[in-house]
C-alpha cells in the first residue's frame, strides 16, 4: 500500500484559502484505491457503520474512499487530525463542522459522489453547496425535465436534441441540486419552484424563484468542467469569489 499523509495544522500540503476562494476537489476515487484502508480508519464509528450497510462492495467502498477523502481534506483546513473532524446535521441533513472541530475561519463545505467519482467545496465563510453526476445515456431527458423541472427549463430542453440535450440536462440537474444542498433545504423546496437562468456564453448562472419571480441575489451558481462523461456544478452564498479546482490524486497527498 502507498503511505498516506494526513494534512495538519503545521505541515499541510494543501493550497492556502482566502474568504474570496473557493476550492473545488475532484476526487476520482479509482485512483485512491490503494488508500482505502487507510481512508477507512479515518471514519467514525458512525460511518463504518453505515459503510458496512452497503449490500455490494463496490458501494461501500466508494463510500469509504469519498468520506475518508472528505475527512483529509478537511482536516487540512481547520487544522485537526482527520479521525478528530466532528459533523452536525442541519434540520433537511446539510452536514457541516461542529463547534470543536470547526476553527476560526468558518470552514464551511459540501461534498457530492456519484459512480466512481467525488467533488467536494470548501469555503471560508460562506456556505457552498457541489453536486457531480455520471451522465446516463438512456436518460429520459424530456420527461423528467417535465415532471421536475421548471416549465421554462424542461421546454428548453424539449426543443434541444441528441447528446445536446442529455448534456443540457444535467447541467440544470446539477446546477439545481448544488442550489438546494448550498441552501440546506433538500428537496423540501422542489426543483419546479425555482428556475435556473444561465449566462450566454458563460457557465454561470443565476436562480429566480417561482413564487417571487425575483433573483435570489444571494447565490450564484456555475457549471464545472470535470470529466467528459460527468456533468457538475457549484453553488456559492455572496458575492466575489473565485473558484479553484483541485484534484485529490495529485494535490491532496505527499
Amino acid at each position: 500500500m502507498s503511505g498516506l499523509s494526513i494534512p495538519s495544522r503545521d505541515s499541510s500540503p494543501l493550497p492556502a484559502l482566502s474568504r474570496q476562494d473557493v476550492h473545488v476537489w475532484f476526487c476520482p476515487l479509482v485512483r485512491h484505491e490503494e488508500q482505502r484502508v487507510a481512508l477507512a480508519a479515518l471514519l467514525s464509528r458512525d460511518e463504518q457503520a453505515r459503510a458496512a450497510r452497503f449490500a455490494f462492495d463496490r458501494d461501500r467502498h466508494r463510500f469509504i474512499l469519498s468520506h475518508g477523502l472528505l475527512r483529509a481534506i478537511l482536516a487540512g483546513y481547520v487544522g485537526r487530525e482527520a479521525t478528530q473532524i466532528e459533523f452536525a446535521t442541519g434540520a433537511h441533513g446539510k452536514p457541516a463542522l461542529s463547534g470543536r472541530s470547526c476553527a476560526a475561519q468558518d470552514i464551511q463545505f459540501s461534498l457530492s459522489h456519484s459512480g466512481a467519482y467525488a467533488v467536494v467545496a470548501v469555503a471560508a465563510g460562506r456556505a457552498v453547496g457541489v453536486d457531480v453526476e455520471v451522465r446516463r445515456k438512456d436518460v429520459n431527458a424530456p420527461n423528467l425535465a417535465q415532471r421536475f423541472f421548471a416549465a421554462g427549463e424542461a421546454q428548453q430542453i424539449i426543443q434541444t436534441h441528441g447528446d445536446a440535450q442529455q448534456q443540457l440536462f444535467y447541467r440544470y440537474w446539477t446546477v439545481k441540486e448544488a442550489y438546494l444542498k448550498g441552501r440546506g433545504v433538500g428537496l423540501s423546496l422542489g426543483l419546479d419552484r425555482f428556475e435556473i437562468l444561465f449566462d450566454d456564453g458563460s457557465p454561470l448562472a443565476r436562480v429566480r424563484t417561482s413564487d417571487s419571480e425575483a433573483l435570489d441575489m444571494n447565490w450564484q451558481m456555475r457549471s464545472l468542467s470535470l470529466a467528459d462523461d460527468l456533468s457538475g456544478a457549484l453553488a456559492v452564498e455572496g458575492p466575489a469569489w473565485q473558484v479553484q479546482l483541485w484534484d485529490s490524486s495529485t494535490d491532496l497527498f505527499r
